[in-house]
């Protein structure tokens, strides 16, 4: 019951805010009582830090899978792409992540920590790799890529940015484009087949 109410609520507050559902609309949608769901948690705010901290922990597993078994470089970061959008859902509202810094910000300062701490060691892999390969270019700064990469990743979520950009884009799109910038700047002949190739299934 506990994962199942973790998941209820991740989905629920993506798509309308964390501060916009309460525990009443989370109990109704899953037919089940109030004291239920306090039988699990404590508070909102409780229920809000584990739904983080599940979903950070899910994410974080199915990246290291996906490092292992990608086929490329270029396709892991299409891949985690997509795991973070199967988790969190692939139109997730700005509204939430807005909502989830202006009423959580000490949640969401550990959020990012964690981030940075998993994941910008896995950037700087993926470079690795990807100049050992052939995909990227044997000239590119890695930990000055790596770094632009992480803090591009995060700022351009911001919620000015996002209530301009989605009057005609979806996050999805957002995500696609962003990964496309960052990528045609460093790939190699050899690795530019392969992008335009993912982006040719994309469109």
């Amino acid at each position: 019951m506990k994962e199942a109410i973790l998941n209820k609520s991740l989905k629920m507050f993506v798509n309308h805010g964390f501060k916009s559902i309460t525990m009443d609309d989370i109990a109704k949608e899953m037919g089940i009582s109030k004291k239920t769901i306090y039988q699990h948690f404590e508070s909102k705010n409780d229920l809000v830090a584990a739904t983080v901290d599940y979903v950070f922990d899910s994410a974080t597993c199915r990246m290291k899978e996906i490092a292992d078994t990608t086929e490329t470089p270029i396709h892991e970061h299409f891949d985690m792409k997509n795991c973070v959008g199967d988790l969190f859902g692939h139109n997730i509202q700005p509204s939430a992540i807005y909502q989830f810094n202006k009423y959580y910000p000490e949640l969401a300062k550990k959020i990012e920590k964690k981030r940075h701490d998993n994941f910008e060691s896995t950037i700087i892999k993926n470079l690795q790799d990807g100049v050992r390969l052939g995909y990227y270019r044997e000239d590119i700064d890695i930990e000055f890529i790596g770094r632009v990469f992480f803090l591009s990743s995060s700022s351009f979520l911001s919620n000015d940015i996002f209530e301009e950009l989605l009057k005609s884009k979806t996050i999805e799109e957002l995500n696609t484009k962003f990964l496309e910038y960052h990528l045609r700047g460093i790939v190699t002949p050899k690795g530019l087949e392969v992008l335009e190739q993912i982006l040719k299934k994309l469109n």
